[in-house]
């Protein structure tokens, strides 16, 4: 991707679509599954977007002219996001899980889609596999370490920490299929950060701390991993596209054994749990469903393009 990238919105419509996106990942920030990045592959805007934020410096006006609406987008839906999910894991934990891991699971043909009909090397495999590994490793790790964390005592680790955690939410921001939803909770901070928002935010210094260190992890990740992605886009993106796929069904299955469900399994009482099984399987259909439209549509619009490339 060395070529020059026309940034510039020719109508009205594409800077909708812009906001869209945007919006669908400050969403997918706080709620899983709706991946901004796989929405910005059906939308075309993902090459043009990692191409803005990899030549920031060197086309500055012009690439923050392409990503204001974006940024629009972004905290438009964070802030709907945080209000429906505070609510939503007030009330009904593990049913709002199971959502989520539907919504993700609707996505997943899309990328999937990036490996149909290719070579399953041997080379491949290992990447899907290591891929599938590295959240089901991260999850052991975090369940031997304790149960679900808050932020009572916060000390310089803490803040180590949610440096390393922004970068790593960058990426999940940038390449499809991951959650940085799906990370907080394998690691047992999800809850914490949606509980820490509130009136004391800004007259507990510690605590905002917290929340800035994150932000700051973001934007270094934000600029260094465009770069990285953008060049294995550009010449391994087949092996890339494996990686993720695995990443992709590792988190799945990994997020039911992260801290934050322990913790739910821990607080059902007898009855309960078969009631709240009965009900998260139905979510996790009906969230498959609502995402899995995003790939039929964009099946659809790929055998149109198809057809009218052949004519």
């Amino acid at each position: 991707m060395n070529e020059i990238i026309d940034l510039k919105y020719k109508s009205i419509k594409e800077i909708l679509i812009s906001i869209f996106v945007g919006f669908s990942i400050g969403f997918s920030v706080i709620v899983p599954g709706i991946s901004g990045s796989t929405i910005a592959i059906v939308m075309k805007v993902y090459d043009k977007m990692m191409y803005a934020f990899s030549n920031l410096f060197k086309r500055f006006k012009l690439c923050v002219l392409f990503l204001i609406p974006i940024g629009i987008g972004v905290i438009a839906g964070f802030g709907i996001g945080f209000v429906l999910v505070s609510v939503l894991l007030d009330n009904i934990p593990f049913i709002t899980i199971c959502f989520f891991v539907g919504l993700m699971a609707g996505t997943y043909p899309i990328l999937l889609k990036e490996i149909k009909g290719e070579k399953r090397t041997m080379n491949r495999r290992i990447l899907f596999i290591v891929g599938v590994l590295i959240p089901l490793l991260i999850t052991l790790v975090s369940m031997y370490i304790g149960g679900e964390n808050s932020f009572d005592s916060i000390g310089f680790g803490h803040y180590a920490l949610f440096l390393v955690l922004g970068i790593l939410i960058s990426l999940t921001q940038i390449v499809p299929g991951l959650s940085a939803t799906v990370l907080l909770m394998i690691f047992g901070y999800y809850a914490a950060l949606i509980g820490g928002v509130g009136s004391e935010l800004f007259s507990n210094v510690k605590l905002l701390m917290i929340y800035v260190t994150l932000v700051i992890g973001f934007i270094i990740g934000l600029l260094l991993f465009s770069k990285l992605i953008n060049r294995l886009l550009e010449k391994q993106k087949i092996p890339f596209f494996f990686t993720i796929c695995g990443l992709s069904f590792g988190s799945m299955i990994s997020i039911f054994f992260g801290k934050e469900c322990l913790g739910i399994y821990g607080s059902w009482k007898s009855g309960e749990a078969s009631f709240e099984l009965i009900v998260g399987a139905i979510a996790l259909i009906v969230g498959f469903a609502a995402t899995f439209l995003i790939y039929l549509y964009d099946k659809k619009r790929s055998k149109r393009e198809a057809v009218a490339e052949n004519n």
